[in-house]
């Protein structure tokens, strides 16, 4: 057994973090966060399962790097024998993450798809009634979250009921961290406390949608009505999830610690 073999399995050696990246949810802001934060030693790139396992099985240090940082899917864990991980994330409402993704595509030339989206009479709504709608490599239109989520995302598998129930699972796993774009006060919070930054930076925000200032493209009812009937797998997980973190947050408060109880024990209100 080699010397990193041991120190990977010792009690002491801290659980790298997976930093699942989820596209167009403040990835790119939390990705920021840790190289602020740990140096660029402390976090590496990796896309894909293989890229992870690598990067994780060339760790120097417990710090070198600490966060593994990617698109990838939940699952990747799998291949990492006995180093202890711990997954983090960021879940961002899905019909403002789609119209977020198809402005970014839209505003941005260099992307393979931008010349498809740039056409004058486009709408997202008719982007979804198009043959397009399965072209975003990478990315998904389609219920992204929950393919990412339940292990699924680049395989070609359509997401189901199934796969929600999966994923929502997967969500509330003992090794995952979570919260909303919207707020990642608690994903910074508990990734502070394991990785001992002492003084977190501020939380930067980056890689912004390229739209024009007042630009309402993709914020019409048939654009929004298409983006949440091609998302509602997405829109049931992120609603669940949502009121999970609402419960945990406020169960030590005395209501919420009298409501928790009353439940566990079966009384009455």
């Amino acid at each position: 057994m080699t010397t990193r073999t041991q120190d990977r399995a010792s009690p002491t050696f801290p659980p790298v973090l997976l930093h699942l990246h989820i596209p167009r949810s403040s990835g790119s802001s939390l990705h920021g966060w840790f190289l602020n934060g740990l140096g660029e030693r402390g976090v590496v790139q990796a896309n894909g399962a293989a890229a992870v396992r690598a990067a994780v099985e060339a760790r120097r240090g417990p710090l070198e790097p600490a966060v593994v940082s990617g698109h990838f899917s939940f699952g990747v864990h799998e291949a990492l024998a006995d180093q202890p991980y711990r997954y983090v994330l960021l879940l961002r409402e899905p019909v403002e993450r789609m119209q977020s993704l198809f402005r970014y595509i839209r505003g941005l030339p260099a992307h393979r798809d931008h010349a498809m989206l740039a056409v004058s009479d486009m709408t997202i709504a008719r982007f979804y009634g198009s043959s397009h709608a399965g072209r975003l490599p990478g990315s998904w239109s389609r219920d992204a979250m929950v393919a990412q989520l339940a292990g699924v995302m680049g395989t070609g598998v359509v997401p189901t009921e199934e796969h929600l129930e999966r994923a929502w699972a997967n969500l509330r796993d003992g090794e995952v961290i979570y919260a909303s774009a919207e707020d990642p006060a608690p994903v910074l919070k508990q990734t502070a406390r394991i990785l001992e930054i002492s003084d977190p930076p501020p939380f930067p925000r980056v890689n912004p949608s390229p739209q024009a200032a007042g630009e309402a493209w993709g914020s019409s009812p048939a654009d929004i009505a298409a983006i949440t009937e091609a998302n509602r797998l997405d829109i049931e997980l992120y609603r669940r999830a949502m009121l999970h973190l609402a419960g945990t947050a406020s169960w030590w408060r005395p209501a919420g610690m009298r409501r928790a109880l009353a439940g566990l024990l079966g009384l009455s209100r």
